[in-house]
């Protein structure tokens, strides 16, 4: 005898529509992943200073985006407050300590806003702040607008 499945009874939790931040976070954290990886490869891209450890964090901080943006609403807010936040701290910190210096990771030309949070390998300069600028305005943005979407905890 065959089985007749209930309507009412199907789990709707993997067609539900996604807020804004939720997506948000979804798509950063494939960029930041993407980021990560093309980094190993060309540790100069976009003028950036990405060592294996920069490319790690934006990894981690990129799978910890796309899990918070699928989880639930709740999640991806709190990640684009958090990160938000620590992004631009990073971002005002390197131009506010960065001095002149020739960066030892990735073969880069002098840079005006040396930040070296671990010398030669951790280094930021002036495009990693810039780039964590915009994340962080980005993410506190998002955070911002769509503070109003429906909230699942």
């Amino acid at each position: 005898m065959p089985t007749v499945i209930n309507p009412h009874h199907i789990h709707h939790e993997t067609t539900k529509e996604k807020t804004g931040t939720q997506k948000v976070c979804i798509s950063l954290g494939i960029a930041l992943i993407v980021v990560g990886f093309v980094g190993v490869i060309v540790p100069g891209f976009i003028g950036m200073h990405l060592s294996i450890i920069h490319n790690a964090i934006y990894i981690g901080s990129g799978a910890i985006a796309l899990w918070s943006g699928i989880s639930n609403s709740r999640r991806a807010i709190n990640y684009c407050i958090a990160f938000g936040t620590a992004y631009g701290f990073l971002g005002i910190a390197g131009f506010v300590l960065g001095e002149p210096g020739y960066p030892g990771v990735g073969n880069l030309e002098a840079d005006q806003n040396l930040f070296r949070l671990i010398p030669n390998i951790l280094e930021q300069g002036s495009m990693d702040h810039i780039v964590h600028m915009l994340i962080s305005a980005f993410l506190i943005y998002t955070a911002y607008t769509f503070r109003k979407d429906k909230v699942e905890n």
